[in-house]
């Protein structure tokens, strides 16, 4: 049984509206909700073997493990760039913006949530636009 049919059987409308999140992925409370429901509502046609639950629970804690390092290597390469970027200050570097050069000195770096910001003559620069290195 699809995981769609499986819940209109069990009459998850929560469960299916969480199962389609961005780009089709499953996430981790999507996941948690379909299992809790397999669970209190049995196929009485299927019984469900007694490996499966072991799999599923093995399953679960994978994907907790999973999220817990990609969100460490996300803070890791953050502050990796960071650190990259840190060297840059006071010297004098070349950055693009909207497809022309501008060139100064990086008087201070931010980290903000989604990139490095170099400051340079006043204005913030993206760290990936940096072209030369003086």
């Amino acid at each position: 049984m699809s995981v769609s049919l499986y819940l209109e059987s069990v009459g998850g409308t929560a469960l299916k509206e969480a199962s389609t999140g961005l780009s089709g992925m499953l996430s981790k409370d999507a996941f948690l909700k379909i299992l809790v429901a397999q669970m209190s509502h049995p196929d009485p046609f299927a019984p469900q073997d007694p490996g499966a639950f072991v799999t599923e629970m093995a399953q679960i804690a994978l994907l907790e493990q999973l999220m817990n390092l990609s969100a460490r290597m996300e803070a890791v390469y953050r502050l990796e760039a960071l650190n990259q970027a840190a060297g840059l200050i006071g010297r004098e570097v070349t950055v693009t913006d909207g497809g022309e050069n501008v060139a100064g000195i990086v008087e201070k770096v931010v980290l903000g949530k989604e990139k490095v910001m170099l400051m340079i003559n006043g204005a913030s620069y993206d760290a990936a636009s940096l072209v030369e290195v003086k």
